[in-house]
Parts: structure tokens; sequence; C-alpha cells
């Protein structure tokens, strides 16, 4: 029998008005607070944006724009002042072009090997190997260049400097291959795989069906791989500071001294210039022209990345139950149109199969090598680290301040710094960027601002590394000086949090997008909010994956060494910060700008002190990664026993 629903006389006891407001208050004040925090990126790029516009106005008073972009020598530290900027971008496109042009066969063929020929667990050696170049600190490289590549180029090139572009170039190729690696792979793998077999069916081997079918429809990508490497190559600072030198030449031979935009920022930042000086206002306009080159080819980079997508996710091939016999055969062949394959009509087919099998041969050999190149480059490193520096570890070594005397020098002021930054980079960027991922992934609705929010978030995680520097020179050693202490490990914290953030809210939102949306609408089905379906729900599934995104960028952070060069890391510390703000507000060193100063020394003593701190921060960056897989994989278990 049914019965008609009888509405309640009054709601349930547990009930009430009031609770229901509060509850809406708190939602609201909750999604603000959330607002604000992903409001902070583009605050710190209007800021950055705007401190250089400022400074470059200044500069452009006394200097002429043609001047500026005619004159063929760069000498603002002389007193015969000459600013041609050429001079130094020369050089620091040289060092770009000469990295590019390692980077690309090597990391093209790498890709090509890995996503093609690898077997599977192969590919779970060699690709963890290759990308974990792209998170070796850059002092590391600026060490590997000077030390090592240098010396062994003099053998084969006596005339070759001591410093040189040509090292520097070779080093940071080194350095990019894991992005041209990574995103051609990705390319290659998304070209559908009936073109590969329609390559096959006109009797391609596996080369042939490589380089005439998959590499021209992958090509969009990977010019979007080679774009974005040489932004990175442009970028980079320690190698090209340590390893090309500081001599501004204008000059074609990559065997000579040159100085890039990225080394003369160092240069300058190295001394103490006093805030609304000339050179102070040149310092910024060298960065402010850095910030556009790198700006401009990351975001041609990832719209040719997102085109590519595009395409591939359009790109339809023919069904046997929509279209006929004749459609299919056009469209198939209309893709591979543009091909054409050999036609042996002078030797017979037996040897022409022969002789292309062992190009074929030949070609997975070239590919195998370089893919080999991460292992070979870690081995070496790690070698002629662990010949020089294992002798210098003892306890004298981690409990000494720095010396001028190498036999008195040690890291107990670097290690102390390095774990302060640690600790403070992580309170402050730690709860902003999850906010931010939040809001931007749970609250914002997906349009044309979320998806031009997407892309000024991956061009920010690209800006280099000094101009973070700059912006904390400007903004958080001058501007908030009475709150930083200045030059000083909270000034510091505050940059690393600038240059890391970008990376914790891309790596957060790819948790919260991993959690299934059935979860989501079960949290809703039973009555939460949004917020009580993301603190009780979304949340708990995502932290896994947050935390192990937390703890990889600040090892990236930990390894950063040109930012605290210019916001004021010295080279002598002869105290250990304490827990007070006058002591977070004082003078400080860490591992990497202490390694940069016993590198620049001409002793070997303190090259081998160098080679004892780089295995002490490698250690650090290990243990901490080692420690994120293994509370991802304890969180992954818990998991499973709760389900």
């Amino acid at each position: 029998m049914n019965y008609p629903p009888v509405a309640p006389k009054s709601p349930p006891k547990h009930f009430k008005k009031g609770s229901l407001v509060g509850l809406l208050m708190r939602e609201r004040i909750i999604e603000v607070g959330l607002a604000i925090a992903a409001a902070i990126p583009v605050l710190i790029s209007l800021t950055i944006l705007g401190i250089f516009l400022y400074e470059a106005a200044f500069f452009f008073r006394e200097v002429s724009l043609w001047q500026f972009l005619t004159d063929t020598q760069w000498t603002p530290l002389f007193a015969s002042k000459k600013f041609g900027i050429f001079v130094l971008a020369s050089a620091t496109l040289s060092i770009a072009a000469i990295a590019t042009l390692v980077a690309v066969p090597l990391g093209l063929l790498a890709a090509i090997y890995l996503a093609e020929y690898a077997p599977l667990q192969v590919r779970r050696v060699l690709k963890p190997a290759l990308e974990s170049l792209s998170g070796i600190p850059t002092i590391v490289y600026g060490y590997f260049a000077l030390l090592l590549v240098t010396p062994l180029l003099k053998q084969f090139i006596p005339d070759i400097g001591g410093v040189n572009a040509l090292s520097a170039g070779l080093v940071t190729g080194i350095l990019i291959t894991p992005i041209v690696s990574s995103i051609s792979e990705d390319a290659i793998e998304n070209v559908p795989a009936e073109l590969r077999e329609g390559g096959y069916s006109l009797g391609f081997t596996k080369r042939e069906n490589i380089l005439r079918v998959i590499l021209p429809i992958a090509l969009p990508g990977i010019v979007a791989a080679v774009t974005l490497a040489a932004s990175r190559a442009l970028g980079e600072t320690m190698i090209a500071s340590i390893a090309a030198g500081q001599n501004p030449n204008l000059t074609l031979s990559p065997l000579v001294p040159v100085e890039s935009m990225t080394a003369f920022i160092i240069q300058v930042s190295l001394g103490d210039v006093p805030a609304n000086s000339f050179l102070f206002h040149t310092l910024f306009t060298v960065g402010f022209v850095l910030f556009l080159l790198t700006l401009g080819l990351n975001w041609l980079g990832h719209w040719l990345v997102r085109r590519h997508e595009t395409i591939m996710k359009g790109l339809t091939i023919p069904s046997a139950e929509l279209e006929s016999d004749t459609d299919k055969t056009s469209s198939l062949t209309g893709a591979i149109a543009a091909v054409n394959f050999p036609l042996d009509t002078q030797i017979s087919f037996e040897k022409a199969l022969t002789r292309r099998q062992r190009f074929d041969r030949l070609f997975l050999s070239i590919a195998l090598f370089s893919a080999l190149i991460g292992v070979v480059v870690l081995m070496i490193i790690l070698a002629n680290l662990l010949l020089r520096g294992v002798p210098i570890l003892d306890w004298s070594f981690f409990t000494s301040f720095a010396s001028r005397k190498a036999e008195d020098a040690g890291i107990f002021a670097a290690l102390a710094g390095t774990l302060w930054l640690l600790v403070l980079t992580g309170a402050i960027v730690f709860p902003i960027g999850v906010g931010a991922a939040i809001y931007l992934e749970e609250y914002l609705p997906r349009n044309t601002f979320s998806y031009i929010l997407e892309i000024h978030l991956a061009n920010l995680a690209a800006v280099p590394s000094i101009i973070y520097g700059l912006l904390g020179l400007a903004l958080f050693a001058r501007v908030l000086q009475p709150v930083t202490g200045g030059r000083s490990l909270l000034s510091a914290a505050l940059v690393l949090s600038s240059i890391v953030l970008p990376l914790i809210i891309i790596t957060t939102r790819g948790a919260l997008r991993s959690v299934p949306q059935s979860q989501r609408q079960a949290a809703f089905g039973v009555g939460m909010t949004q917020w009580q379906a993301i603190q009780n729900v979304i949340l708990p599934s995502a932290l896994p994956r947050i935390i192990t995104g937390m703890l990889l960028a600040l090892s990236r952070a930990i390894g950063e060494t040109a930012p605290l060069i210019a916001v004021g890391a010295v080279a002598f510390v002869s105290f250990v910060p304490g827990f007070s703000l006058t002591d977070l507000q004082s003078n400080f060193t860490t591992l990497t700008t202490q390694i940069f100063y016993w590198v620049a020394r001409p002793q070997k003593e303190f090259h081998d002190l160098a080679a004892a701190a780089i295995l002490v921060l490698g250690a650090i960056v290990l243990v901490m990664n080692i420690f994120a897989v293994l509370l991802r994989d304890f969180y992954r278990r818990q998991k499973r026993i709760s389900e």
C-alpha cells in the first residue's frame, strides 16, 4: 500500500538554521582564503614585471635604446662605460646554440629508443637515469665543466681557454637533454598505432617507419621540446658563470672566455651594489632582457605542445563500420602521402633488405647510446666526486666553519643554512601552494581564464631562477628590509618559496585531478559541502602525491645557487643561525653557495672541498627523494588496506 508523503512538522532536532548560516559563512571565508593563495603567483609575475620596467626606465634615461642595441662593447664597470647588450646576448646565444646542438640529437634519439625499442625493464632504468640529469644542481654541472670537461678538451684543442663557451655549451646541453627527450617521447607515443601499421604495410623497416612516418607526424611536439630546452639553456646561470668566464667579448669563437647575461648578473651580485645606483639599474635591465627572451620562448613552446596535443586528439582514423574501403585507403594513404619509399631496381631484393637491416641495427645502436648518456654522465660525475671528496669527509669537515685555509675549512655554517632554508621554504610555500591548487582545481570554472592561468603557471615555473634572485634583491632585501633584515636568511627563504611555488601548485593540481570523480560525487551525495568533501575525501586521497611533489620541489630548492648569490649569500659565516627572528635576519651561506666560492678558488685543495660538499648535498637530496617514494608507497598500502 502506498501512503501519501507527509511533510515533517518541524526540522530534525539536530538541525539548526543558525548552524547552516555559520557553515555557509565558513565555506565562503575558506573559498576567499584559497582565492587569495591562488592570486599570489599572479602577483609575483606582476611584481617581477613592475620592478624590471621601473628599473629599466631609469637606465634608459641615461642610455639611449639605439646605443643599447648597437654598441659593440659592454663595460659598465669601467671608467669608459659602454652598454652594448649584444655583447652579452651573443655569448648567451652562443652557449645556448651549442647546448641545443648537443641536446637535440641526444634527446631525440633517446626518446626514439625509449618509445620504440626499449623493453619495459630497460625503460624503467634508463628513463629515470636520463631524467635525473635535470635534477642535478647546476653548481655540480659548473664543477663538472670547469674541472673535467675543459681539461679534457685541452688535450684535443690546446688553444682553448681555461674558461670558454664551448665547455659551458656542452655541459648545458647535457643538462637540457632530458627536456628534449621527455617531451619528444610523449609526442612520439601520441602517434596513432594505425599510422604506424600503415607504414609497416608499405614494407618499411622499423627505422624507416620511424623516420618517414612517426617523426613527421610528431614534429610539432619535437619542435616544442627544442623550444623549451633552448629557453632553459638561455637562462642557465651557474654553468655559464663558472665555465664560460666573465670576460665580455663580441666573438664567434667558442674557445675564448665570454660573459653571458646571467654571468654578468652574478658578477655584479657578488659585490654590494648600492640601491638606486646606475649599476643597480643596469643589473635589472639585463635581467629584463633575459626575462623577455625566456618568457617568449616558454610561451611559444607551451603553445606548440598544446597545439600538438589538440591535433593528436582530433586526428581520426577511419573505421570499417563507418567508411568504405576506398575511403579508408585514401585516408591512410593521405597521412603518409609525402613518403618516398625506397625502390631498389639495380640490386636484388635480398641484398637491399640486408643493407636496410644493417642500417636499422646501426640506428638502434646509436639510439641506445643516446639513452645511456644519463647513466654514463652520472657515473663519471660520481666517480670524480668520490675520488676527490671522500678523503675530505671527516668529523672536522662537518663541524668547522669556512676558512681561507683549505685545511681548516668545513661546512658547518653552510649545512645549517641549507637545513634552515629547507624548513623555512617548506613552511612558507606548502600552505600557499596547496591552497592555490585547491582553488584552481576545485573552485575555479573551466574557461578561457583558467586556461590562461594554467599557461601562466607553466611559464612561471620555467623563468630562470636568477630572475627570482633579482626579485628578492629588489623586494625582499630592499623594500621589505625592516621585516627581513635585508640580505638575510629570511629573504633567501622567500626567494626560494617564489621559485618552487609554481611547481608545487602544478604537482598538487595533478594530485587532486587524480582523485576519481566518483569519490567527489559520493561526498556530495551524503550531504557534504564542497570544503567538507575536499577536507575529508579529496585531500586524504591526494595526500601521497602532494607530499611527494612537495619533497621533490624542496630538493630542487636546496640545489639553487644563483638566486641566493643575488640575494646576498656570503662566502664566510662564523656562526649558526638560532631560533630567534634576529638570527633569521642575519647573513647566511648554504652548501651550494659555499661550493661556488670554493670552485672559484684556483687552489686544488678548495676544489676537493667542493667535491666533498657536493657529496653531502647529493646525500641530502637522495634522502629526500627516497623518503618521498617510501612515504608515497606507505600511503598507497594504507589505502589498499582500508579498501
